[in-house]
């Protein structure tokens, strides 16, 4: 029993599916530096919230490109 057990183990691990990957290459806009813009000197209240806006755009902004990498690399 032990042995026929064993047997249909190793008949079900045997696949004739083969998986190929093919290497492409990432678009060299999706690699680039996303850089925030320094903040300004002096700063107000509506300074501040303009620059956390355009962190949190440089963020979504890398986030798209990671999305777009992981696509194309099958993730």
């Amino acid at each position: 029993m032990l042995i026929s057990s064993c047997l249909l183990l190793f008949l079900t691990a045997c696949t004739t599916e083969r998986k190929v990957y093919v290497n492409q290459p990432i678009p060299a806009n999706l690699l680039n530096e996303s850089v925030p813009k320094l903040p300004p000197k002096s700063m107000t209240f509506g300074d501040s919230l303009k620059y956390n806006e355009h962190l949190l755009n440089v963020i979504e902004m890398c986030n798209r490109d990671k999305r777009a990498i992981g696509e194309i690399s099958g993730e």
